[in-house]
């Protein structure tokens, strides 16, 4: 049995690979275009694999594959050091091949690479359950997802069959009266992003590093979706922080959500600019609610001064919002992640920093077409 990255020249292969081992139809299979974007065209990506080789991992067997393993390949940020990571995108073999050891190959191959962290989004329930006796790796059964609603009553007709119980405890965002010498405009620097995010928000994070070159690829080269995005200066014209956004229409255009996917700000004042700005495109476009996911409350203090709630969830309340809407899924309303960390960083870190991981649905396959 062979374990390798497929070829650039492969493409045709791969794609076929993706419809027949991992879904049937998957947009990755249709869109040659996205998966270049996402295995390939990646600035980290070449560095780690190579010009002539995808960042996708396969096991073949007899000469076709049999399992499959997409590696999104990024720099790591880790208070300032530069280190790199992975995101999985899949972890396949079909059932009449596990027998053969080619999902353990492919993980073997995957960590000859020594990543410092892999990270795992938007996981099933038996997916992590396999990672939780993996030895590094630790599983977070609901990333922390935080709710800002602008229109309470029609997102409840509309998202939860008129039951306005569930929003019981929320109030509609509003921005903050803030005197400041900051403002915020649409716009984006790369030399002085990097400036104020490697020399302020980076050394206090940890997570895929957020340097313009990953902002320019991820934001503004991405082929199917469009993002806003806002960056926050001060009087002298500095980047004191920086926020994207994207509007998605659902329901068969019959109303708009927005995803959150970035949310940086250095103080109070650019907390508050920022998450001003959030509530104007939420208001002007009409939006229903607008959600961001982050591993921990490093971001959250601007966005829950306008009234963004972080979910709370129990037994008895186990659905705020829906997250997928393409139908409707009022089951499944949270997001799982498994988290490998190099035993190197491990020594770095403070396991009980509530602010210190910055991983958001920006990160790995999540804010994608389906």
């Amino acid at each position: 049995m062979e374990v390798r990255l497929f070829r650039r020249d492969e493409t045709d292969l791969l794609q076929l690979s993706i419809d027949t081992l991992w879904a049937k139809n998957h947009v990755l299979s249709r869109d040659k275009q996205l998966l270049n974007y996402m295995f390939y065209d990646n600035p980290v990506s070449q560095e780690i694999f190579g010009e002539e080789n995808y960042g996708f991992l396969g096991t073949w067997l007899d000469g076709r594959p049999i399992g499959l393993m997409g590696l999104m390949a990024f720099d790591l940020n880790v208070k300032g050091m530069k280190k790199f990571g992975f995101a999985p995108t899949n972890w396949i073999v079909p059932p009449e091949y596990r027998h053969t050891g080619a999902g353990l190959l492919l993980m073997r191959e995957m960590f000859k690479w020594n990543p410092s962290v892999v990270l795992n989004l938007g996981i099933t329930s038996n997916v992590a359950r396999m990672y939780t006796g993996m030895g590094g790796y630790h599983v977070l059964p609901d990333v922390p997802r935080w709710i800002g609603l602008l229109q309470k009553r029609k997102t409840a007709e509309m998202l939860l069959n008129g039951d306005v119980k569930f929003l019981r405890f929320y109030q509609e965002i509003t921005a903050v009266y803030n005197q400041t010498t900051y403002h915020v405009e649409r716009r984006f620097d790369p030399e002085r992003w990097n400036a104020c995010y490697w020399a302020t928000f980076a050394k206090r994070s940890i997570g895929f590093a957020r340097g313009a070159s990953f902002i320019n690829w991820r934001y503004f080269q991405h082929p199917s979706f469009t993002y806003q995005l806002f960056t926050c200066m001060d009087d002298k014209g500095n980047y004191q922080g920086l926020m994207v956004l994207r509007i998605e229409s659902i329901l068969g255009g019959q109303a708009k959500i927005g995803r959150l996917v970035e949310f940086m700000a250095n103080d109070q004042d650019s907390a508050i600019c920022l998450a001003n700005k959030v509530v104007e495109i939420g208001n002007e476009n009409e939006l229903l609610f607008i959600d961001f996911y982050c591993f921990s409350s490093i971001s959250s203090w601007g966005l829950e001064s306008v009234g963004f709630k972080r979910v709370l969830k129990s037994e008895s309340d186990k659905l705020v919002v829906p997250t997928r809407f393409q139908p409707i899924d009022l089951e499944t309303t949270h997001m799982m992640a498994a988290l490998y960390v190099s035993k190197d960083v491990q020594k770095k870190i403070s396991l009980i920093d509530d602010q210190a991981w910055y991983i958001t649905k920006g990160d790995a396959d999540q804010d994608r077409p389906n």
